[in-house]
C-alpha cells in the first residue's frame, strides 16, 4: 500500500469536504497544455475550441480538453497533459517518471481496448507529443471520438426519457464487462465518464486511473485510484480483503450503482447514503477520531444503508414509476452495498466470479425494452 494512504483521518475529512461540495480556489495556468487555441499541431489536428479542464489537479493527472478537426476532416476530442505540477513536484524525476508511466498506461489500454473491439469503451484515434515555438516543455496529449457531451449535460433536458435512461446504464454495464473480461477494471465510473455518441449509445471514457489484474498499472499500489467522491466506503477504511482484483471490481460495481442512482435521481448513492448517518457520529467517522475497525462501523452503514435505499426507491419510483421503481432499487441495493463480501447480485455467490457484471447487463436491457413497450402503448 502507497505510504500516502496512512493519514486516514485527513483523508476522510477531504472526502467529506468533497461530498459536502466545498468551492475550490482557481488555478493561474501557465504551461503550454492550456494555449493550444487555434493552433494545427504536427499531426494535422486543428484545435477548435478554447480549453476546458477535464479533471481537478486533486483527482491526479491534471489534463486540459479541446474540440478538435483534422485536416482530413475527423473530429475528435483532445485530451492535453498539463505537466506544471510535475515541475513544481519537491522530486521532479519522480514525478516525471509517475506521469510518465500514467500516460503510456492509458495509451497502451485504449490500444488494447481498439484491437478487443469493446464497443462500449470509448475509441483513441491518435496520440503524441506537441512543442510549442520557443517552448522547451512538452505537451502530451490524446485524441478521442468525439461525444455529444456526457451524460450530464443530457441529463438537465426535459427530453430525456426512462427509455434513454435505461439504455445508458446497459451500454455502461457492457462496457465494463468488456473491461473486466480484458482483466482491467475502470474504478473512476462517473457522470463525467460516462460520454452521449448520438447514433452509437454511450461509451464509458477517460481509462487514466485503470488498474488491472495483473499489478502493473501505475496505480496498483493504491487501495483505490478514482474520486473520493464516488468512491465505495471501505475505500475510507482501508479495508482491503485480500483479493484485490476482486476488490477493483467490486469498487466498479459500487460505482455502476451510484451511476444508477444519479441517473434517476439526480444524485450520487454516496450523498443518500452518508446523509442518513447518525449526524452525532459523523465527525467520528469522517475526521479520524473512530477507533474501532471498518467491521465494527458496518452496523452504522448497514442501518444508514436502510435508511437510504428506501429514499432512494421513493425518488426512483418518482421519475420512472413504481413498475420499474422496485428493480432498479434492487439493482442498487446489490450494487452498493456496504458489505464489500456481499456486494453484486445474488445468484453470483459461489460461483467462479461473484462480480460478475453480467446479470446486470441483461437487466438493464430487458428493463430497457419493458419501458420501450409501456412508452408504446401509452402507459
Amino acid at each position: 500500500m502507497s505510504p500516502h494512504l496512512d493519514c486516514r483521518g485527513v483523508i476522510r475529512c477531504q472526502y467529506l469536504k468533497v461530498i459536502m461540495s466545498q468551492p475550490t480556489a482557481r488555478t493561474l495556468h501557465t504551461h503550454p497544455a492550456h494555449f493550444l487555441s487555434g493552433r494545427t499541431l504536427s499531426r494535422g489536428w486543428r484545435i477548435l475550441s478554447a480549453p476546458e479542464p477535464t479533471a481537478q489537479p486533486n483527482e491526479g493527472q491534471h489534463s486540459v480538453g479541446y474540440f478538435v478537426q483534422h485536416l482530413d476532416g475527423r473530429e475528435g476530442f483532445l485530451k492535453a497533459i498539463d505537466l506544471s505540477d510535475v515541475y513544481q513536484a519537491p522530486n521532479v524525476m519522480l514525478e516525471l517518471q509517475l506521469v510518465s508511466a500514467q500516460f503510456n498506461f492509458e495509451v497502451s489500454l485504449l490500444n488494447i481496448c481498439r484491437d478487443l473491439r469493446m464497443h462500449r469503451v470509448v475509441r483513441a484515434i491518435d496520440h503524441g507529443e506537441e512543442r510549442l515555438d520557443g517552448i522547451h516543455v512538452p505537451v502530451p496529449y490524446i485524441i478521442f471520438d468525439r461525444a455529444a457531451g456526457d451524460i450530464r449535460d443530457h441529463l438537465a433536458l426535459t427530453t430525456i426519457d426512462t427509455v434513454w435512461l435505461l439504455q445508458c446504464l446497459h451500454h455502461v454495464a457492457v462496457g465494463l464487462q468488456q473491461l473486466h473480461g480484458a482483466k482491467y477494471a475502470h474504478n473512476d465510473l462517473k457522470p463525467a465518464n460516462v460520454l452521449v455518441f448520438p447514433g452509437d449509445g454511450w461509451k464509458i471514457g477517460d481509462l487514466g486511473r485503470a488498474v488491472d489484474a495483473r499489478g502493473t498499472s501505475p496505480h496498483h499500489e493504491h487501495l483505490f485510484s478514482g474520486t473520493l467522491e464516488y468512491a465505495p466506503p471501505e475505500v475510507l477504511y482501508f479495508a482491503p480483503s485480500g483479493e484485490v482484483w476482486r476488490d477493483r471490481k467490486r469498487a466498479d460495481l459500487y460505482m455502476l450503482g451510484g451511476l444508477a442512482t444519479f441517473m434517476f435521481t439526480h444524485q450520487h448513492f454516496n450523498t443518500y447514503l452518508y446523509a442518513q448517518l447518525d449526524e452525532a457520529l459523523q465527525p467520528m467517522i469522517f475526521c479520524g477520531e473512530w477507533e474501532g475497525s471498518f467491521e465494527d462501523l458496518l452496523p452504522h452503514l448497514l442501518d444508514a444503508f436502510s435508511r437510504a435505499m428506501g429514499a432512494i426507491e421513493r425518488d426512483i419510483a418518482a421519475r420512472s414509476g413504481s413498475h420499474l421503481a422496485s428493480e432498479l432499487t434492487r439493482a442498487v441495493r446489490e450494487l452498493c452495498y456496504p458489505d464489500p463480501s456481499f456486494r453484486g447480485h445474488p445468484s453470483n455467490v459461489g460461483r467462479l466470479d461473484p462480480t460478475s457484471v453480467q446479470r446486470y447487463v441483461s437487466l438493464f436491457d430487458l428493463l430497457s425494452q419493458r419501458a420501450r413497450l409501456s412508452q408504446r402503448r401509452g402507459l
